[in-house]
């Protein structure tokens, strides 16, 4: 598997741009896939400075229902004619964020919702002996505490987002298994362990955000709650990438922990696992 981050947070170098947002790319048993979009259309710039062909990509998936997974969907779209785009059916409903100056609308562009090739996914959907989604992690155990400013509506009123949109990926390539998590609101433990209840065994490498720092805030989840996350990783012998909403603060406070087990990806990174 070759993985090719090309949006997130920060950048490895100055040929590379980067937003708040998340986009890989990954060559996999002789396909090519999206894994989320970025804020906006500039993960395409990245693509093209790494020499990734987006027009070829077979199958793209968008990770839940917020803006800096999916804003760049419109553009992989209009360069892309062919690839079917896995969405959970909840992820264009309204989500909202608390922000310093207000309740602020983060969801996708409600106008791509109708595209045909958007396939409507929930609960556990098998693509191929490769390839599976999930959304039905029921877990509670170290969820992050920045989703208390995250909204979705009922009845018009604002409530706790439940992240029932958010959707994993689990992606076999020969005896590896591989997790792709978008921002891990339902909590990266849970999500792993879910991984795990599917699959017969912890994944061997766990690549995405674990939202262990809110952008609405400004702040990193307390120590003794990332430590609390980074106890329960350590015992399911998984290697982690991660990246974007885990934060970089957080990132150190997990290396305490996992050690060389855990590594940080940013725009324009390739890596050969």
């Amino acid at each position: 598997m070759k993985l090719y981050t090309l949006m997130e947070d920060t950048a490895c170098s100055s040929a590379f741009v980067c937003e708040h947002g998340l986009s890989f790319y990954m060559e996999v048993n002789g396909r090519r896939l999206l894994f989320d979009m970025g804020q906006t259309d500039r993960y395409l710039q990245n693509a093209r400075t790494l020499g990734v062909r987006l027009a070829e990509v077979d199958a793209a998936f968008v990770s839940h229902g917020h803006y800096d997974h999916g804003g760049g969907l419109a553009a992989f779209l209009e360069i892309n004619r062919r690839a079917p785009v896995y969405v959970h059916r909840q992820a264009f409903e309204p989500h909202f964020s608390h922000k310093a100056d207000g309740i602020r609308a983060i969801g996708l562009d409600p106008a791509l919702q109708e595209e045909e090739r958007l396939i409507l996914t929930d609960g556990v959907t098998v693509l191929d002996e490769n390839m599976t989604l999930f959304s039905d992690v029921t877990g509670q155990e170290c969820c992050p505490g920045g989703n208390r400013t995250l909204y979705e509506q009922e009845d018009g009123q604002y409530v706790p987002d439940r992240f029932l949109h958010e959707q994993s990926l689990l992606l076999r390539e020969r005896d590896k298994v591989y997790l792709l998590t978008g921002c891990a609101h339902r909590g990266v433990v849970n999500i792993c362990a879910r991984a795990q209840e599917i699959i017969g065994r912890a994944p061997d490498v766990v690549i995405g955000g674990m939202h262990l720092f809110s952008p609405s805030t400004g702040k990193s989840e307390p120590d003794e709650a990332i430590h609390a996350v980074a106890a329960r990783l350590a015992q399911t012998g998984s290697r982690y990438y991660t990246c974007h909403c885990t934060g970089q603060h957080a990132f150190a406070v997990l290396r305490e922990t996992l050690g060389e087990r855990i590594a940080f990806l940013t725009a324009g990174s390739v890596l050969a696992l």
